[in-house]
């Protein structure tokens, strides 16, 4: 597959739609999503919806353009979506495959539910709060099937060579998921120093870690 970063797009996203991914990562997200050729993704954490969101949907457009997932579906959950939500609502390139909540709890309303196909693709940038995470990573592990495709964002759980930080975000579901033999890791972009993606000392770190899982 030609490799395109999903911000060569042919227009420029407005500055209220902004992102915090890095551009391998926004690159490795887009890549995930338009190869597993997903009927239902789930996103939790896009923000204003320049980063994981704009890479999400505009492989599932990419798709559409070839013919391919023309019934796919985007869920998408930020209580700060207000910028996404006017963007893609109104862009005719997303607006059809797009919809917007505010948290993560109102999935537990809608699956499982016939009028929505069970996600394959999970998407977890959400808060600083590792409870809820694994709490809304188990939700949807009951519910999903094999081949499903799980990718999560601040995947590091150690001080990070991007900024020094330390995220606690994956630091529950990260051993959780890692101790599950139903699930096996794909692929995975350390967080760490001297570890690829950030292999590079005299460049900035190019990410925080950013996970990629297939259930068994």
């Amino acid at each position: 597959m030609k490799k395109i970063r999903p911000r060569d797009a042919d227009y420029q996203l407005p500055e209220s739609v902004g992102g915090q991914m890095s551009d391998i990562e926004r690159q490795k997200l887009f890549e995930w999503v338009y190869t597993s050729e997903p009927s239902m993704v789930i996103e939790i954490g896009g923000g204003s919806g320049g980063g994981s969101t704009f890479s999400i949907a505009e492989a599932m457009a990419r798709l559409r353009d070839e013919g391919k997932c023309q019934d796919s579906i985007l869920l998408t959950a930020d209580p700060d979506n207000g910028s996404a939500r006017d963007f893609y609502g109104k862009d005719d390139r997303y607006k059809d495959f797009i919809q917007f909540l505010s948290f993560s709890s109102e999935f537990e309303y809608i699956f499982p539910s016939p009028a929505f196909p069970i996600p394959d693709f999970l998407f977890f940038d959400g808060p600083e709060d590792p409870d809820l995470n694994l709490e809304d990573f188990k939700f949807f592990d009951n519910i999903v099937k094999s081949g499903c495709k799980f990718s999560c964002h601040d995947w590091e759980t150690s001080p990070r060579a991007f900024d020094g930080a330390t995220s606690v975000k994956a630091s529950k579901i990260r051993p959780y998921i890692e101790g599950l033999d139903t699930w096996e890791k794909v692929e995975c972009l350390s967080g760490l120093f001297a570890e690829w993606p950030n292999t590079d000392v005299n460049s900035r770190a190019q990410s925080v870690g950013l996970c990629y899982y297939r259930k068994i």
